[in-house]
């Protein structure tokens, strides 16, 4: 008998022995393929524990399914095949669960952009509005040149000559009106 058919026949009895339930088939089993299996998963997934959890879920299954094994079938091949495919799922989960972070990394980002836009718009109005209150109260002459000055562009000497006032006064009324704006709105400064 030639060492191929010897081969073959000994995984033949193997699994034979495996279909009918002896533990100690499977122990042989187990011990003849577990480092290799380990070893090969390795080069798929590039971590120890993960592949010997796969080991473990491959022996579970083939024990747990000995009466389907095929008792003309290779033992080794079917060990592999089936680490592998358990392998290539392990790394297509992994890949789901990062891209499931990564979006999930992305919305809080963005999440937390539009709480800061939206709070940074809502004080913005909200300065605005305090804005337009503190040039509201203004006496009525520092209110007009300021309007003068800031909202229409006019210089001091501009607005002097409007009022028929000196440019000194101008800017002894854009002075006060200042101050009293940077009182009013320091809670924003």
């Amino acid at each position: 008998m030639s060492e191929g058919n010897v081969k073959g026949s000994s995984e033949s009895l193997l699994i034979e022995r495996i279909r009918d339930g002896e533990e100690y088939a499977f122990e042989i089993a187990y011990l003849k393929y577990h480092t290799a299996l380990c070893r090969y998963l390795w080069e798929y997934v590039r971590s120890k524990q993960v592949a010997e959890g796969i080991v473990q879920e491959v022996f579970t299954e083939v024990w747990q399914n000995r009466r389907s094994l095929n008792p003309l079938g290779h033992l080794r091949g079917f060990l592999f095949e089936t680490a592998r495919n358990k392998a290539l799922d392990h790394i297509k989960h992994q890949r789901i669960v990062e891209k499931y972070i990564s979006e999930s990394k992305q919305k809080k980002k963005r999440k937390s952009f539009n709480k800061s836009y939206h709070r940074e718009v809502d004080d913005y109005q909200d300065f605005r509005e305090a804005v337009k209150k503190s040039i509201s109260d203004l006496p009525p002459r520092g209110r007009q040149i300021y309007k003068l000055n800031r909202e229409e562009g006019l210089t001091y000497t501009e607005i002097s000559e409007y009022l028929d006032i000196s440019v000194k006064t101008v800017e002894t009324h854009m002075r006060r009106v200042l101050r009293k704006l940077r009182v009013s709105l320091s809670e924003y400064l």
